[in-house]
């Protein structure tokens, strides 16, 4: 045991011996390349700089030689800008003096076409100034012809219309005389008529005289509404009207070829009253003062219209000038 740790001992020594050489020699060897890089980094430090001072010195030369070369380019180019400048104002008075001599040919060409152009209008007017006044002449003389045909056709025709109204107000005239002596033949046949039928069925020919006022008031019929009249019944007939057929008398013929007295008599009232308001009046009036219903008022209206005697405007009825009925 002793023996194996002296031996462990002895080379624990030699190791430890070893180790102190291998640093000494690396320690030396490190000098050693601390010297050579030393060394080397001098040489490399002196070299750098030479070439810096080369490469200075010809960048110096080559900057010189640039700026030389700039100087002698710049110089080229001002001359040559100078020439280009002088020819080119020359060239700009030569074009502008032709453009000035266009400009003067141009100006008095156009103040030639205006002074052409004028005299032309002017001429131009004056021949229409000229055809105008012709036209008008002509005018003037075709509307003078036209006006003078128009006032003669128009007096023509106003005579003709004063004739034809004249005429047919003579045989309007004419008409009712006639109609009024028919009415006043047949009266007497009428009344024998009516004094048979009173016979033959009151049994007695004496008329029933009914006394009746002197100022009949406004009928009811006259004085509603067209809408608010009520039907009227049907009256039966009296006891003594129901005769055997034995008894029947034979009937009197009465002649249906003249016109309703009512009718006339109605026309001639409606055309009077409108002849006392040459001012007009309207329908109701007619109806109120009159004493006729609507349908009676119409019809007269109507038939006066249509005979050209009356004229409606505005709902206004009134005489036509120089109506006769």
């Amino acid at each position: 045991m002793a023996a194996l740790q002296e031996k462990w001992q002895a080379a624990r020594v030699k190791r430890q011996q070893a180790i102190a050489q291998r640093q000494e020699d690396v320690q030396s060897d490190l000098n050693a390349y601390q010297q050579v890089r030393e060394q080397s980094a001098v040489a490399t430090r002196k070299a750098l700089t030479e070439n810096y001072a080369s490469i200075q010195a010809e960048t110096d030369l080559y900057l010189t030689q640039v700026q030389q070369q700039r100087a002698a380019q710049a110089k080229l180019t001002a001359a040559k800008l100078r020439e280009f400048d002088v020819e080119l104002k020359q060239a700009v008075a030569a074009k502008r003096q032709d453009y000035q001599a266009d400009l003067t040919k141009l100006a008095q060409a156009t103040q030639e076409a205006l002074a052409q152009h004028q005299q032309d209008r002017t001429a131009m007017g004056q021949q229409q100034q000229q055809q105008l006044a012709e036209y008008v002449a002509e005018l003037e003389a075709f509307v003078a012809d036209y006006l003078t045909s128009a006032a003669t056709s128009r007096e023509a025709e106003a005579a003709i219309d004063r004739a034809k109204r004249r005429s047919d107000r003579e045989v309007l005239s004419q008409n009712v005389q006639a109609m009024l002596a028919d009415m006043a033949a047949q009266k007497q046949p009428r009344q024998a008529f009516c004094n048979n039928l009173r016979q033959s069925i009151w049994g007695t020919s004496v008329p029933r005289h009914t006394t009746r006022p002197q100022g009949r008031p406004k009928s009811i019929a006259s004085s509603r509404k067209p809408g608010t009249r009520k039907p009227r019944t049907k009256a039966k007939p009296p006891a003594a009207a129901r005769v055997s057929p034995s008894s029947a008398v034979k009937p009197v013929a009465v002649p249906t070829s003249t016109p309703s007295k009512s009718a006339v008599s109605t026309e001639e009232a409606v055309f009077n009253y409108l002849q006392s308001h040459p001012q007009g009046t309207r329908l109701t009036e007619i109806e109120s003062t009159l004493e006729i219903n609507r349908f009676q008022a119409v019809d007269a209206l109507r038939s006066l219209i249509q005979k050209e005697l009356i004229v409606q405007k505005d709902r206004i009825y009134r005489i036509r000038e120089e109506a006769v009925l």
